[in-house]
């Protein structure tokens, strides 16, 4: 597998996580409401070629939204959640 980091986008005290890929949803490791932390695997995507990206988090807090299911289709730039950081 390839990992693959995400610098998210920033909106007030939290984070915007995106997708890198085009592909499918393959499993999302977090629940909205959610602890996460630094490095911690959120959502595996499968590209088109087969190949799967690991989207990690580049910070520690609370899941406040999952935008996507299992099975969605996703292109690069679509909302995956959104965390809410520690502090």
């Amino acid at each position: 597998m390839v990992e693959y980091e995400v610098f998210p986008s920033r909106w007030g005290y939290g984070q915007i996580i995106t997708s890198p890929v085009k592909g499918n949803v393959e499993s999302i490791k977090v629940e909205s409401g959610g602890k996460v932390c630094d490095q911690q695997l959120l959502v595996m995507i499968r590209e088109e070629q087969g190949k799967i990206k690991q989207i990690l988090t580049g910070t520690s807090g609370t899941v406040e939204t999952l935008t996507v299911k299992v099975g969605d289709k996703v292109v690069r730039g679509d909302v995956l959640l959104f965390i809410k950081e520690d502090g």
